[in-house]
C-alpha cells in the first residue's frame, strides 16, 4: 500500500510539471524593469470585448476631454507585451494556476483578509441610477504601516433594498453587498513595497466574506496589454507643486450587462458575469475618496496616512483630490455632471473629506480627503 501511495504521489508531480510547463509555453515575453517583472500571458480567444468602451463614452459626452496613454514604469523604454497577451506582475509568492493556465497575482486570497477595521473618507453620490463612474485619482507615494493598506479609489455599488429609490438628495443606501472598485493603493504585506499600485477589488457580500483584489477569485478577466494590475507608474508628485494622477473608470456595458474597468480610458478587463450571486444590473450608489486598514498594533491607531497625509483642509494643490469625477449616464451610456457634495467619515478625528464643488476649468466634480494617522485618531 505505501508503494502505491508513493507512485501516485510520484504521478501527480509529473502530471503537474507537465502542467507547469505548458503553463509557462503561454508566456511570450518576459519584461524586467526596477519596480516589477512582467510576463505578457496568452488570452484564449473566448474573451468578451465591449460592445461600448469608455473611449466611446468619452467621445460621445462634451463635457470631458479624453485621457493620454501614461505608461506605467514596467513600459519604460516602450517595451510592453505584444497583441493577443496581458500583463502579469510576478513575484516571489506568484504560481501557476492548471486550471486556467494563467499566473496568479501574489495578493494573499480573501480568507487571508488582514484583520482590523476599513476607515475611509469619501465623496458619495446617489443620483442614479449609474451605468458607470469616471474620475482621475492621485497618485501619492506615503508610508504604510507593513500590515495595513492605504488607498485612492472611485467605486460603484448597489443595493438590494427594492423600496430604495435613488436620487439627487437620497440617503446612501444602508447596505451595499454588490461593490465594484479601482483606483491605487499601497499595500506592503500585499505588493511587497510602498509605492501606490493599480488595483481593482469587488465583493458580492459587502465584504464579510469576499474581499476579492485583482485576479485573485477568478472574477476579473484581463483582456488589454496596456496596464497591469498591481504595478506602479515614475512620479515624484509635490506638495504645493506638480501632482501626478490617473483616470480610472468602471462602467457598464449595455449591449452584454458586464462591468468593465478602464484605466486612462482604456479597457482593462471585466468581471465575468458569474461573480455576482445577485443581479447587478445598475449602480445606486457611488463612491470616490480614501480608505486604510486599521489593525491597531499594540492597541493604538497606527500612523498610516490617508491620500498624501495632509487633511482635506489643505485643499487640491496639498491633500489629496478625486479629480473631474463625472457619473456614466443610464440612458445612452454617456458621461454627466453629478453633484457628490455630500461625504463620509469613519472617523472624522484623524481622516477627513470636503467637496470642492465643480471644476472651473476643467468639467467633474472634485473632492479633497485625508489625513494622517496617529495616536490623536483616537480622540
Amino acid at each position: 500500500m505505501a508503494l502505491t501511495i508513493m507512485m501516485r504521489a510520484v504521478v501527480a508531480i509529473m502530471v503537474l510539471l507537465v502542467i507547469g510547463e505548458e503553463a509557462r509555453a503561454l508566456v511570450h515575453k518576459t519584461i524586467e524593469s526596477d519596480d516589477d517583472t512582467i510576463d505578457c500571458v496568452a488570452i484564449n480567444n473566448e474573451i468578451q470585448q465591449p460592445g461600448r468602451s469608455m473611449k466611446d463614452i468619452v467621445a460621445a459626452s462634451d463635457i470631458a476631454i479624453a485621457a493620454e496613454e501614461r505608461p506605467q514604469s514596467w513600459r519604460k523604454g516602450g517595451a510592453g507585451c505584444p497583441a493577443g497577451t496581458v500583463p502579469i506582475r510576478r513575484s516571489g509568492n506568484a504560481t501557476i494556476n492548471p486550471e486556467s493556465f494563467s499566473i496568479d497575482d501574489d495578493v494573499p486570497p480573501p480568507h487571508v483578509f488582514p484583520s482590523g477595521t476599513v476607515e475611509k473618507a469619501a465623496a458619495y453620490g446617489t443620483n442614479g441610477p449609474y451605468h458607470g463612474i469616471r474620475a482621475e485619482v492621485p497618485y501619492w507615494k506615503v508610508d504604510v504601516h507593513p500590515d495595513e493598506f492605504s488607498m485612492s479609489y472611485v467605486m460603484v455599488a448597489c443595493t438590494l433594498d427594492s423600496s430604495y429609490i435613488p436620487g439627487v438628495g437620497a440617503k446612501a443606501p444602508t447596505s451595499l453587498p454588490n461593490q465594484i472598485m479601482v483606483g491605487l493603493m499601497t499595500w506592503p504585506s500585499g505588493y511587497g513595497d510602498s509605492l501606490p499600485r493599480l488595483f481593482v477589488y469587488y465583493t458580492n457580500d459587502s465584504g464579510v466574506h469576499y474581499n476579492c483584489f485583482n485576479r485573485e477569485c477568478g472574477g476579473f478577466q484581463l483582456t488589454s496589454n496596456k496596464y497591469a494590475l498591481g504595478t506602479t507608474w515614475t512620479a515624484d508628485p509635490h506638495f504645493g507643486g506638480k501632482q501626478y494622477g490617473v483616470y480610472v473608470g468602471i462602467h457598464r456595458d449595455d449591449t452584454k450587462m458586464i462591468w468593465w474597468v478602464s484605466v486612462q480610458d482604456v479597457d482593462i478587463g471585466y468581471f465575468r458575469d458569474t461573480v455576482f450571486d445577485t443581479r447587478f444590473p445598475e449602480a445606486s450608489y457611488v463612491e470616490m475618496g480614501g480608505r486604510v486598514l486599521n489593525t491597531r498594533p499594540g492597541g493604538q491607531h497606527t500612523s498610516t496616512p490617508m491620500g498624501s497625509t495632509m487633511p482635506a483642509c489643505g485643499g487640491p494643490r496639498y491633500a489629496a483630490s478625486i479629480k473631474e469625477y463625472l457619473g456614466v449616464s443610464a440612458i445612452g451610456g454617456q458621461l454627466f455632471l453629478d453633484d457628490v457634495g455630500r461625504t463620509v467619515t469613519t472617523v472624522p478625528s484623524c481622516y477627513g473629506a470636503r467637496p470642492l464643488g465643480f471644476g472651473k476649468i476643467r468639467s467633474g466634480y472634485y473632492t479633497a480627503y485625508g489625513g494622517a494617522g496617529g495616536i490623536y485618531c483616537d480622540h
